[in-house]
């Protein structure tokens, strides 16, 4: 849980979750480096199994930890190797559950619509390009726009009952059997065009915070690109990097 402003942002359970299994990977709390079962979380933190996997998720997406169906899950070389690295990649812009944003629409479009967009999904001028247009809120007010591209036929294998339920970088993952291993983002600003400004109720031409995320597969192909575009008066970027100690190293990072 946060304070900014006068406004009380809690972290969803599962990103709560995912914070206290990642600190006791840090400090070695696990026997032979494996985790315990599912049932055995579900229990401990009393929540659902779709919360459990969820948090598990995200320290998949670090490369904290690998899971093997049938086999179980176990620490990673690398979160034993003792570096200083972001705690999550959630941690950059946050994660933001379902009833944090309103889809405003969510479509196939021209991808000459998005050139920008389409550039980085190797697209022709003349293909289509899946794009969804969210408003973040919270307390029921805007503070971010987000705009996310991914290709068409990716987003068709996913259910369309189940888009928006969560992120669609995840639904990707799952349906549409793509599987991003890094993540980068750029941080900027600009002013408000008119589009953002109505979505962000500021005037045009008011600073916002702008906030790029791609989504890389392991050949370097983009998977989902986002812009999210912040209003700076309701939203504030916090960055924790978490230290994973190592007998080998004593030296600063």
């Amino acid at each position: 849980m946060e304070t900014v402003g006068n406004v009380v942002k809690r972290k969803p359970l599962h990103w709560q979750i995912a914070s206290q299994i990642r600190e006791r990977i840090s400090n070695g709390d696990y026997d032979a480096d494996e985790l315990p079962r599912e049932l055995s979380l579900v229990e401990e933190f009393a929540v659902s199994r779709h919360t459990i996997r969820s948090a598990l998720q995200h320290l998949v997406n670090e490369g904290l930890i690998e899971r093997r169906a049938g086999a179980g899950t176990w620490v990673t070389d690398r979160a034993r190797s003792g570096i200083w690295a972001v705690g999550a990649l959630g941690d950059l812009i946050g994660e933001f559950t379902p009833d944090q944003f309103l889809t405003i629409s969510a479509s196939d479009q021209p991808a000459r619509r998005f050139e920008a967009a389409a550039d980085m999904l190797k697209l022709d001028k003349s293909d289509t390009l899946f794009h969804v247009l969210r408003v973040l809120t919270q307390n029921n007010q805007p503070y971010a726009m987000a705009n996310v591209y991914c290709r068409s036929e990716h987003a068709a294998a996913v259910p369309a009952e189940l888009m928006g339920a969560e992120r669609l970088i995840l639904l990707l993952e799952r349906y549409a059997k793509v599987r991003p291993t890094r993540a980068r983002q750029t941080a900027s600003a600009m002013a408000a065009d008119v589009a953002a400004a109505r979505q962000l109720g500021i005037d045009p031409g008011s600073p916002v915070l702008v906030l790029k995320r791609t989504y890389f597969d392991a050949n370097g192909g983009v998977i989902l690109h986002t812009d999210v575009l912040c209003r700076p008066d309701r939203y504030e970027q916090v960055v924790d990097f978490v230290h994973e100690p190592s007998g080998a190293r004593t030296d600063d990072q």
